[in-house]
């Protein structure tokens, strides 16, 4: 558990599909004119809210943004980015998208009329989420390389403002576009940091105990709600006392939270089983839940409320769902690692035309993604497998991590054996490796290395993990001499031959 200004102008086909239709009509018209075969043209799709509206996702692996038409459910077209896009956001007039890349230092600007990157913002390494004020004027870029919520404005979509926060990853911004609450996961002084963004300064912060994911302000921004890593509910803040209030009990590894448009329902994605909870703010209380995709990452919804699109970061595709019926009635396939959404609400701009979409599935960076490892079950806990290495006899070992596993993934030594692991954590993402029985709980910065000791167990398996991703099947265990990978819970040992002992 971080988003360029030259215009470029295109003519829109719709226009140009016009003028060609009245050319016609007035040659028809001409005194003599000869008869011709008319050409088939495919029509542009009426200027109506639903087709002209666009959404915009991230693709984590294939370094892109999708686009897509929302009247239609389907992807239009893929916008190459810098490695990595992160946050995401858009303007209120739905004229621009700004995008973060956290495999490298910049926040890339979509212009929504050409679908093309206009201008690129130098913001330090490592950008994480990014956030945008009601009125549109300003940008807020949580850098988590630089430990500084960053400003920019978006007329001249430059820098104007740092402020020190702590390893800063996402934030949200009240109606007035006066205050920011910015979550930091500084290992140690975990806290939603308060800024006043006139002032340019941290104005106040709520220590927490546990690593904070993702946040969203009530349309009123009487309560802040946010989800905590390794926690499975949504926290409820009220905004005056700095207290939490409430919970909301969700499914595993709940991750972003989101109020709609009138603040009468709100949202939330668990990770872990796959859903997305619709929750009654008023009572604190979960209405029901509708099954997504796998690994669902973030939400938006549409101007009226009614709509919201998922991503499906492990299945990758965007779930579409009536908030009325409850139900899910498209999924569109968008390419690899869907993470952040945003929809266009303002004004629609020129009509989409249908003749515009792909004729197959999206292609480019893509083709190139790893493939999947295996995912195994050992109790309830699931674990992506990328191996099993026999360590007897070593003192150090290189480990990996990377979104959303350990490799390798089981670690076999010989009982008692004390070993050395060097983490690399190769993904832009803040991951976690913990040992609860050997006191170890050592964040891994995103591009960063850890050292850590550990001890094979004297029998059997210990099991090791990341915090923020372990309902994702981010797992690990030491194993004692030949024992069998196997996980322990509710008082039952879960073997992997299907075998299982009280």
């Amino acid at each position: 558990m971080k988003t360029p200004q030259t215009h470029v102008s295109q003519r829109p086909r719709w226009r140009a599909a016009l003028a060609g239709g009245l050319l016609s009509a007035l040659l028809l018209m001409a005194p003599n004119a000869r008869a011709a075969e008319p050409t088939p043209v495919r029509p542009a799709a009426p200027p109506s809210a639903a087709t002209a509206r666009k959404a915009y996702v991230g693709l984590f692996k294939d370094n892109a943004v999708a686009v897509l038409d929302t009247g239609t459910d389907r992807v239009l077209r893929t916008i190459p980015i810098p490695p990595g896009p992160h946050g995401i956001a858009i303007t209120p007039d739905g004229r621009k998208v700004y995008v973060s890349s956290d495999g490298a230092s910049t926040v890339s600007v979509i212009d929504t009329t050409t679908d093309r990157v206009v201008d690129s913002i130098e913001v330090g390494p490592t950008p994480h989420g990014v956030a945008i004020s009601p009125d549109g004027r300003q940008v807020l870029v949580s850098g988590f390389g630089t430990n500084q919520a960053i400003l920019i404005d978006t007329v001249s979509d430059r820098v104007v403002g740092r402020v020190p926060v702590p390893q800063p990853h996402n934030s949200a911004i009240s109606a007035d576009g006066h205050t920011a609450y910015v979550a930091s996961q500084q290992q140690g002084a975990m806290a939603l940091v308060i800024l006043d963004l006139a002032k340019k300064t941290q104005v106040g912060q709520v220590p927490l105990d546990k690593t904070p994911r993702a946040l969203d302000l009530s349309p009123d921004g009487t309560r802040l709600y946010f989800t905590l890593a390794g926690v499975d509910a949504v926290q409820v803040l009220d905004t005056v006392s700095h207290r939490v209030i409430g919970q909301i009990p969700v499914g595993a590894s709940p991750h972003y939270p989101l109020l709609t448009p009138d603040g009468h329902v709100g949202l939330v994605v668990s990770q872990g089983p796959g859903e997305l909870a619709i929750l009654d703010p008023a009572h604190n209380t979960v209405s029901s839940t509708v099954v997504v995709g796998n690994t669902p990452h973030w939400i938006a919804t549409s101007a009226d409320g009614r709509t919201a699109y998922v991503t499906n970061e492990g299945s990758n595709d965007v779930s579409v769902v009536d908030l009325t019926s409850h139900r899910v009635t498209a999924t569109i396939p968008v390419g690899h690692a869907p993470r952040k959404i945003v929809v266009q609400l303002g004004p629609a701009g020129p009509a989409l035309s249908s003749a515009l979409a792909p004729t197959g599935a999206p292609t480019g960076p893509a083709a190139t993604a790893e493939p999947e490892a295996r995912s195994i079950k050992l109790g309830d806990l699931t674990f992506s497998d990328h191996g099993t290495k026999d360590v007897k006899g070593q003192g150090e070992l290189d480990l990996e991590a990377d979104d959303y596993y350990f490799a390798p993934t089981f670690l076999r030594g010989a009982p008692g054996q004390t070993l050395t692991l060097e983490i690399e954590n190769e993904s832009g993402t803040l991951h976690n490796f913990s040992i609860p029985e050997q006191h170890l709980d050592q964040d891994i910065p995103p591009k960063g290395k850890v050292k850590v000791d550990v001890t094979i167990p004297p029998s059997g398996v210990v099991h090791f993990f990341c915090k923020f991703h372990t309902a994702l099947g981010m797992n690990g265990e030491l194993l004692a001499g030949d024992a069998t990978p196997q996980s322990v819970s509710h008082g039952v040992t879960h073997r992997t031959d299907g075998e299982s002992r009280h």
